[in-house]
């Protein structure tokens, strides 16, 4: 069997190659990082196929989709997981910025899926690591919002064309996830609404992929009472802008708890 992971050098990434081995796996490692990519290979051997990929370039896509046909012809699982963030006001935003993060979260998950769909046998598992941003929208973070629910509604799209083909679409909707990105975020203005409570492990999103694989259930929300919530919130749009500043408190306190743990105090 053969997986296909996207941002596969991360930390998200790396807890779910590791698991995805353990299930007896082959898994294509694409990441634009070609060195973290080495240390992958040392440390995962045959198991893996590390493949340098740019989402943000079709060529590099379609480049990553000929590399890997030369010795894969079946794919049973597809993991786009890469995402990208820049935190701030839209109005202060760098064009720049915003194409990289609609890159990379929004048609790099769509070139990765056009390029190596046909490879999928029936019975296939798509999943598409999303955010619960694809379902609650945050100041700050237009953005990315915007990225992220656009792939929300490519994902479910995406599951009733494919239902006829014996191929299962779901999309993952974690809250914040403590990775380097959610370390960015915090030193650089990100939401203190991602603090709320203590971020999520790697290795707790990982399980929802696993289940994914496993179950083929359009949507997970981890954890799930936060996705209620927030499903709840976005039926209404106009109450969102009364009830966030009301946590924004306890948010930059859990800001400031995770800023003195991963080393360095509230700008």
């Amino acid at each position: 069997m053969t997986a296909l992971v996207t941002g596969a050098a991360g930390g998200i990434g790396q807890v779910l190659t590791e698991r995805l081995i353990g299930q007896g796996y082959r898994v294509l490692m694409l990441d634009i990082n070609g060195e973290s990519l080495a240390g992958c290979k040392a440390r995962f051997g045959d198991a893996v196929t590390p493949v340098v990929c740019d989402l943000t370039d079709p060529a590099s896509v379609e480049k990553a989709r000929h590399e890997v046909g030369e010795t894969v012809t079946t794919l049973e699982v597809i993991v786009n997981n890469a995402g990208f963030i820049v935190p701030g006001p839209f109005i202060a935003a760098k064009a720049d910025a915003i194409e990289k993060q609609m890159q990379i979260n929004l048609l790099g998950p769509l070139r990765v899926l056009n390029a190596f769909l046909p490879l999928m046998t029936t019975n296939g598992k798509v999943v598409n690591v999303i955010s619960m941003a694809g379902i609650l929208p945050l100041k700050d973070s237009s953005v990315y919002a915007a990225g992220k629910f656009g792939l929300r509604g490519f994902t479910i799209s995406l599951a009733l064309e494919l239902r006829e083909r014996g191929i299962k679409v779901s999309g993952i909707y974690p809250s914040s996830v403590d990775t380097q990105m959610l370390q960015m975020e915090a030193r650089n203005g990100g939401s203190p609404l991602n603090f709320l409570a203590e971020p999520l492990r790697p290795e707790t999103v990982v399980d929802a992929i696993m289940r994914a694989i496993r179950e083929g259930k359009l949507e997970y929300y981890v954890p799930y009472g936060d996705g209620l919530l927030s499903r709840i919130a976005s039926a209404f749009p106009w109450s969102i802008a009364h009830l966030l500043p009301r946590f924004e408190k306890k948010g930059l306190a859990g800001k400031q708890r995770y800023l003195a743990k991963i080393g360095k105090g509230i700008n």
